[in-house]
């Protein structure tokens, strides 16, 4: 199966009933690889900030600005209208990247203080790296520790989890082999340099084998021992699992958590997160009240197509695991025809150029060339398919401001775009005083 995707080394882990499974695609040393979990060590860095809560060293609902002057003195008002809860449940309207990611962590917590946030805090879903960064600066504030330092000593560690982290850009120390990527391309597969700033460590920089994330799930499950609890008490694990009132990640998940995605039914959802980074993609799924677990990694972009082929035959035996995209919420009206939607949209350092309508086919571009063909569906949704790579395709929608209800916003893979007036200034941003 991985084969006929043009995957050359993947692991798949499953936990049931029957105790846990593996197998293997690639040569003798696949077995030692190990993988970039890149998003997925959200859920990392949202069990030790449960931890620190569980403590007492962390507020889930305390403003930012109680942790230091970094955040207390954000001209964007982060320090006093966002909370823990916001960053975990990406809903505290911080874009999702910014350009000077190589500062140190507590400068970089600064420097995102200084974009105005997309909506108020708490209002909307936009998935942002930015809001995890931030929650790792808070475990450093909390703990004393790096959050690398922090990570391995409250879980890997525990977990009996090797740590393994992903290099930052320059030299780096000798560690446990990472997989190289592999961007695949109508020409082939072209290799992919994987380095993850440090102060964006916390939201991206974990790497392991998919039986070290079944170890990781495991602390989550309904049916967990002792030694589990120990690590994340019930109130911890019922955090993270939400869902949050209100929080529609259109195209990523039917819900969200304090980490977690939610995917299927409420009584009895999966849990999970989805990620892809530098050539390689990460899937993990959980389901807590059945003991079940699936953990796919592979060291290529078209890995994300060979997880849906996986996910519908996992439907088709009636275990529907969840594969974005995914949106099952009510379609919002699209603000006026095609022909009014071209033009630029940002979030933070993400900008995209939306061209075409009144007849003419709408395609989707951002500053790295990656382009993207929008199908609509006449009630203000799209898939967006790309053009220049192999990947599963993309759900986005647009929908009103939630400030105003007016001005439009466009939510593309989990992220909230904001249009651009002709003159480049973006309007209807929310900004609070100070």
């Amino acid at each position: 199966m991985a084969a006929g995707f043009g995957v050359r080394n993947a692991q798949l882990a499953l936990l049931d009933h029957t105790g846990v499974r593996t197998a293997r695609v690639g040569g003798p040393e696949a077995a030692e690889l190990r993988f970039p979990f890149a998003s997925v060590t959200k859920l990392f860095t949202a069990t030790v900030a449960l931890q620190l809560v569980r403590d007492g060293d962390l507020d889930l609902d305390a403003a930012l600005g109680r942790y230091g002057e970094e955040f207390a003195a954000a001209p964007n008002g982060l320090g006093t209208t966002v909370t823990l809860r916001h960053l975990l449940s990406h809903t505290s309207g911080l874009v999702c990247s910014l350009d000077d990611e190589d500062r140190t962590p507590r400068g970089f917590a600064a420097a995102a203080g200084e974009p105005a946030l997309l909506f108020r805090p708490g209002s909307a879903f936009s998935y942002s790296n930015v809001g995890f960064a931030l929650v790792g600066r808070l475990i450093e504030a909390a703990a004393g520790l790096s959050w690398c330092e922090a990570v391995d000593t409250f879980l890997l560690g525990p977990l009996g989890i090797t740590p393994a982290h992903l290099p930052a850009p320059g030299p780096s120390a000798p560690g446990p082999a990472i997989a190289v990527g592999h961007a695949v391309t109508g020409a082939g597969a072209v290799p992919v340099d994987v380095r993850v700033p440090a102060a964006m460590a916390p939201a991206a920089a974990l790497a392991g084998t998919a039986e070290d994330l079944v170890a990781f799930a495991r602390l989550h499950l309904a049916d967990r021992a002792e030694a589990y609890r120990a690590l994340l008490d019930e109130d911890g694990v019922a955090a993270m699992r939400g869902p949050v009132p209100g929080v529609e990640p259109y195209g990523l998940a039917d819900g969200f958590g304090l980490g977690w995605a939610r995917y299927g039914a409420a009584d009895e959802p999966w849990l999970g997160l989805d990620a892809m980074a530098g050539g390689t993609t990460c899937n993990l799924r959980v389901q807590p009240g059945t003991g079940s677990v699936l953990a796919l990694v592979t060291d290529s972009t078209a890995g994300l197509a060979l997880w849906r082929e996986l996910a519908e035959r996992l439907r088709a035996e009636g275990r529907d695991v969840g594969a974005p995209p995914v949106g099952r919420s009510e379609a919002h009206p699209a603000p006026g025809g095609d022909a009014d939607l071209a033009g630029t949209w940002a979030n933070g350092d993400m900008v995209y150029r939306l061209t075409g309508g009144a007849g003419a086919p709408l395609h989707l571009e951002d500053d790295t060339g990656a382009r993207y063909r929008l199908d609509l569906d006449g009630r203000g949704r799209f898939s967006a398919h790309r053009l220049d790579f192999l990947e599963a395709p993309y759900a986005g929608r647009f929908l009103p401001d939630p400030e105003t209800g007016v001005s439009p916003l466009l939510q593309f893979a989990g992220r909230v775009l904001r249009r651009e007036s002709p003159y480049g200034e973006k309007t209807g941003k929310f900004r609070t005083a100070g």
